[in-house]
């Protein structure tokens, strides 16, 4: 198992359901046999920052500027519904197959085409259209990469000239406070524009998925910048005209609470995505939850901060090191571990394959063990 948390807040992913009024659909472009080995002009590019003269706009400005380098993202889904004949029980189900049609948001990130959205805005999709400001006709896009667990993925579109491109901003460049602005379309309704401010940073959210695990967000910008299905892989954006965030959840019983893919897991993931089509990601092989003042009394730990092991994966690296259930991972890589967030983060500044040093508490002992990270299984 991978470092997951057991937390859950009752969220909704934000693509449109637009219906099922298609059968079958165009099988998805096969991707290009000779991808970029490097990522495109535009995409990492460090962009202006304050002391290099860029300067505050007007939020219109802003969205003048960003709006043409937002798209819809429209994806083919096909499914498989199965019935019974209420006349002929013995019968068997009998299978239909249809095409639902899904509705997200976009950000065009290179000239030549790139454009980074939700990984759930294309899951499972046979065939995907891209609608560009400006021309009449939706362009065909093709699956460049993607990544399950950050929820991102990157298609790409030929189109008849240069593309505008919106900058993506520095990691760490967004504070709790700023002024944003989300550009998308929500319920289809295009290039829809809402405002408001960062509330939080480093949210973590657990969304349950009826098709797939259960999506784990260890790292969201909060926003209460109205958000609503269909802006699903637009961009918030700051008042400098640069992507902060990508819009991809709200929560479903509240006002105002809406989140992000920070632009620090953009800038880390994209070039993985059109390079090689998936993220590399380390592996520990625990499940954990936060520690608490209950679960420390009753492992006794002398902890007061951590991550706990509820299970370890057979074969996995804590396995292989020493780890058990019931251990307190306190410190990995030097790094100070105060739960699962923290844990998760650390694992990620590190490639599959590292050795890492990991401190634990047992009881009232204190262990280090050396664990060489593994590659995430694709099943996970």
């Amino acid at each position: 198992m991978r470092v997951w948390g057991r937390r859950a807040v009752a969220v909704i992913l934000l693509s449109v359901l637009a219906g099922v009024a298609f059968g079958g659909g165009d099988l998805l472009a096969q991707r290009l046999l000779n991808p970029w080995l490097e990522a495109p002009p535009n995409v990492l590019s460090q962009p202006l920052v304050k002391s290099q003269g860029l300067s505050l706009a007007t939020v219109p400005t802003v969205v003048a500027k960003a709006s043409p380098a937002v798209v819809l993202v429209t994806s083919y889904v096909p499914t498989t519904t199965a019935s019974f004949n209420p006349f002929n029980p013995l019968q068997g189900p009998v299978t239909t197959k249809s095409t639902q049609v899904f509705l997200g948001s976009g950000s065009i990130i290179s000239t030549t085409g790139y454009i980074l959205t939700n990984q759930h805005v294309v899951n499972g999709a046979n065939r995907i259209t891209v609608t560009v400001q400006g021309y009449a006709q939706p362009f065909p896009a093709r699956l460049i990469g993607q990544d399950y667990s950050l929820d991102l993925a990157v298609i790409k579109i030929s189109a008849p000239k240069p593309l505008p491109v919106i900058p993506l901003a520095p990691s760490g460049a967004i504070q709790v406070g700023e002024w944003v602005v989300a550009i998308g379309n929500p319920y289809g309704l295009s290039h829809t524009v809402t405002m408001g401010v960062i509330s939080a940073t480093g949210r973590p959210i657990s969304i349950p998925v009826s098709n797939g695990p259960t999506r784990v967000y260890s790292d969201l910008l909060q926003t209460d910048a109205a958000i609503n299905p269909g802006n699903s892989g637009g961009p918030l954006l700051n008042l400098y005209g640069q992507m902060v965030g990508v819009n991809t959840a709200v929560a479903s019983q509240a006002q105002g609470i809406g989140f992000a893919i920070p632009i620090s897991t953009v800038r880390s993931a994209v070039g993985q995505l059109i390079s090689q089509g998936y993220v590399t990601h380390a592996y520990l092989g625990v499940e954990i939850v936060d520690l608490t003042p209950s679960l420390a009394k009753k492992l006794q730990t002398k902890a007061s901060q951590g991550a706990v092991v509820l299970a370890v994966a057979a074969g996995g690296p804590a396995q292989k090191a020493g780890i058990r259930v019931g251990d307190v991972i306190v410190s990995l890589g030097g790094h100070k571990v105060t739960g699962v967030t923290s844990l998760e983060t650390a694992i990620a500044l590190y490639k599959p394959g590292a050795t890492v040093p990991v401190v634990v508490d047992r009881g009232f002992l204190t262990k280090t063990f050396t664990v060489t990270l593994a590659q995430l299984p694709p099943n996970l």
